[in-house]
């Protein structure tokens, strides 16, 4: 049974996309991240390790064998989960993922970027937010999209409240986030770090760790950037059963 997590301003429906090729039997757990959707405050913010903690309380519940993937704030926390309960899951896929942060000056200067999108998202509200996070380099692949992709997405983005994913940055955020890098050497499952060519800072991190752990394999999808459940869903969920094949075999 998978578990499947989105990014930051997504939503469990940033999956349908692959869901819809994979045909993943048992229906995947797809929990909603905290922070995120109009009724955030039911679970509330913690601090991320306090995510980890939730969703592995959520994970433990599932059928095995247990598998599990995410999407770059979502990868972050299955990373996490991985490196704090390596017995939940046979094998994982995460896409975009970022390791952590090395040094607390590293992660005070991302903190300070996330607490002004945090004032952004109070003072301007949600849409103005949405408006400049689109704008960001990491996402200009997506401008060639058609356009009934990005209103897809842009509808997620915009069903949130803007001070749920306020909270999300200053508790989720990559400044807070441990690094997980050295967490890689103790790992035994078999991590599948997806990410895009033209997302090239995601893609070198990926094939770097690939290179210096034999459990740890990149897989780069050509002419994609760096949100691949939205610009490659197919090979996502390609992904996604070659997975399922391996660890079955």
């Amino acid at each position: 049974m998978w578990m499947l997590l989105h990014g930051f301003t997504g939503s469990p429906e940033s999956w349908s996309a692959a869901l819809e090729r994979a045909e993943l039997v048992p229906e995947p757990l797809r929990p909603i991240l905290a922070g995120h959707g109009p009724a955030w405050r039911d679970v509330g913010v913690g601090t991320f390790l306090e995510e980890v903690r939730r969703l592995s309380a959520l994970a433990s519940s599932m059928d095995a064998p247990r598998f599990i993937a995410g999407y770059s704030l979502g990868a972050r926390l299955a990373l996490g989960m991985l490196a704090e309960n390596p017995e939940l899951f046979e094998a994982a896929l995460l896409i975009g993922v970022h390791p952590g942060l090395d040094g607390e000056q590293a992660r005070r200067e991302r903190r300070e970027l996330d607490a002004a999108r945090a004032r952004l998202l109070r003072a301007d509200g949600l849409e103005a937010f949405v408006s400049a996070w689109e704008q960001q380099p990491l996402f200009d692949s997506q401008r060639l999209l058609p356009e009934h992709l990005r209103a897809v997405q842009r509808r997620v983005r915009s069903s949130h409240d803007a001070e749920g994913l306020a909270r999300s940055l200053e508790s989720l955020g990559l400044g807070e986030m441990p690094s997980y890098r050295d967490a890689f050497r103790s790992m035994r499952v078999p991590v599948t770090l997806m990410t895009g060519s033209l997302d090239a800072k995601f893609r070198d991190v990926a094939l770097d760790l690939s290179e210096r752990h034999a459990h740890v394999r990149a897989l780069v999808v050509q002419e994609a950037g760096h949100n691949l459940l939205l610009e490659s869903s197919g090979e996502v969920a390609d992904a996604m059963r070659a997975v399922e094949r391996e660890r079955r075999a």
